[in-house]
């Protein structure tokens, strides 16, 4: 198992955990996991995250996580 810090933001809170919290958690996932088994994992509808990022960095689904990164997932944001 690995660990890492995620932060679900705006509508996505309510899959949080720890209750509709905006702060950041820690949380355990198997090596070798990637952000699509983390959403998996979080229950989170395919579509309801938008952008993913990693350390700051933009990521797509596909990435494998290590050890003591920092997720934080964003659903659609809409604006005119």
């Amino acid at each position: 198992m690995i660990s890492i810090e995620l932060a679900l933001f705006a509508t996505l809170r309510i899959y949080n955990p720890n209750g509709e919290s905006s702060e950041p958690f820690k949380m355990q996932v198997p090596e070798g996991s990637t952000v699509a088994y983390l959403l998996e994992t979080l229950k989170i509808p395919p579509g309801e995250s938008k952008q993913v990022f990693i350390n700051s960095c933009r990521q797509e689904l596909d990435y494998v996580l290590q050890e003591g990164e920092r997720v934080a997932v964003f659903p659609p944001i809409a604006g005119g």
